[in-house]
C-alpha cells in the first residue's frame, strides 16, 4: 500500500519500464535477503522490499498493459491482468505448498526458485516497448488516492473499487482460516493440501474470469450474489466441519472475485485519464489492498479476546454486507442526475 501511495504513480511520469525494472530488483533483494535471513530483522527487512516491489507490479504492469493493448482491447486487458493476478496468486500457494511438504531444504529451495523465475521477468520488461512518451520531471511525494473527476465517471469507479474491496476482503479471510481449519478441525496436516485449498481459490477466480458468460462480467450483481454466497457456504462448512461444503464454498467465493477484479480492471482501463493510468490504477489495487488486510488483521485481533467462531461469524457478516448494501448504495448514485 505504501508502494501504492508513494512509487506506483512514477511510471507515469518516467515512464513504464523503469518503475518495472526498479521493482524486480526490489523482488530479487528481497527474495536474496530471505535466503540469507536468520533474524525476524532480516525477515522483516524483505517482506518490506517484497511490498514494494508488488505495489509497484500491479498498478504499473496493469497500466502499461491496457496501453500495449490499445483502448479497442480493455476486455483482453482485462483478462489478462486479472489472469496474471489470480494466476500468480494460485500458482504461489500451491507451490509453496509442495515445496514445504516435499522439497529438501524448503524454506530455502522456494526462494532459489523464485528467484529463478525474476530472470524471466527482467528480460520481458528489457524488451518490453515503452509506452509513456512524454516523459515528465521525477518527482517522489505520498499522492492522495486519486479518482475521476466526474461525477458519474466518480462514482462508476467507486462503484468498482468497492466490489474489489469485498473481492479481497473474501480472498484475505479465506486464506486466514484454511490452514487452521484444515490442521485443527479435520487434522490435515500435509501442507501441500493446505497449499492446493488456498490455491484453489485464486484458480477458480481465474477459470471464472477466462470462461464466464459476458453477461456475468458486464452486470452489476453477478460477482456480489457469488462473493456472499461463497461466504455462506463456507462459512457452513467451518460450522459443520465439511470438507465438501468448504469446498463449495471456495468454489463460489473464487467466482465472485474473479468476476469483480476483471470487471473492475476494466472499469478503470476505461475510465483513466491515458496521461495517469498508473495513478487511477493504484487507487483501484489500494481498494484491493485493503480489503485483503483488514479482515486478516481483524480475525487476528477478535480471536485474542473472543472465540474464533464468533470472530470468523462476525467478519463473515461484515464482508457479506459490504458486497452488496454498499455496492447498492453506489448504484443509486450513480441513478441521479450529474
Amino acid at each position: 500500500m505504501l508502494a501504492l501511495m508513494v512509487f506506483a504513480s512514477l511510471s507515469d511520469r518516467v515512464g513504464r519500464r523503469p518503475l518495472l525494472a526498479a521493482a524486480v530488483l526490489a523482488a530479487a533483494t528481497s527474495t536474496a535477503l530471505f535466503l540469507l535471513a536468520d533474524d525476524v530483522g532480516t525477515l522483516l527487512a524483505a517482506r518490506f522490499l517484497c511490498g514494494l516491489g508488488t505495489g509497484v507490479f500491479t498498478a504499473t504492469g496493469t497500466a502499461a498493459l491496457g496501453e500495449l493493448a490499445g483502448a479497442k482491447n480493455t476486455r483482453r486487458v482485462s483478462t489478462v491482468s486479472t489472469a496474471a493476478n489470480m494466476g500468480g496468486l494460485g500458482l504461489g500457494t500451491v507451490a509453496a505448498g509442495l515445496f514445504a511438504q516435499y522439497g529438501v531444504d524448503p524454506a530455502h529451495l522456494v526462494f532459489w526458485v523464485y528467484l529463478a523465475g525474476l530472470v524471466p521477468a527482467f528480460l520481458a520488461v528489457i524488451v518490453t516497448p515503452e509506452t509513456v512518451t512524454a516523459r515528465r520531471r521525477l518527482a517522489v511525494s505520498v499522492r492522495r488516492p486519486t479518482v475521476p473527476g466526474r461525477r458519474e465517471r466518480r462514482t462508476e469507479f467507486l462503484r468498482a473499487g468497492t466490489a474489489v474491496l469485498a473481492a479481497f476482503a473474501v480472498s484475505g479471510l479465506f486464506s486466514s482460516l484454511v490452514p487452521s481449519f484444515l490442521r485443527e478441525q479435520l487434522h490435515v496436516h500435509n501442507v501441500a493440501a493446505v497449499g492446493a485449498e488456498v490455491g484453489l481459490l485464486f484458480i477458480v477466480a481465474l477459470i471464472a474470469q477466462v470462461a464466464a458468460p459476458e453477461r456475468w462480467v458486464s452486470g452489476r450483481w453477478p460477482a456480489p450474489a457469488f462473493l456472499v454466497a461463497g461466504v455462506a457456504v463456507f462459512e457452513a462448512g467451518l460450522r459443520t466441519r465439511s470438507l465438501p461444503t468448504f469446498a463449495a464454498g471456495t468454489l463460489l467465493a473464487g467466482t465472485g472475485i474473479g468476476l469483480a477484479f476483471r470487471r473492475g480492471v476494466g472499469v478503470t482501463q476505461r475510465l483513466a485519464d491515458p496521461r495517469r493510468r498508473a495513478d487511477l490504477l493504484s487507487t483501484y489495487f489500494l481498494f484491493a489492498y485493503t480489503g485483503t488486510l483488514v479482515p486478516t488483521l481483524a480475525l487476528e485481533l477478535l480471536d485474542q479476546t473472543i472465540n474464533q467462531d464468533v470472530a470468523t461469524l462476525i467478519l463473515a457478516v461484515a464482508v457479506a454486507v459490504a458486497a452488496t448494501p454498499l455496492a447498492n448504495a453506489l448504484s443509486r448514485r450513480t441513478a441521479a442526475p450529474a
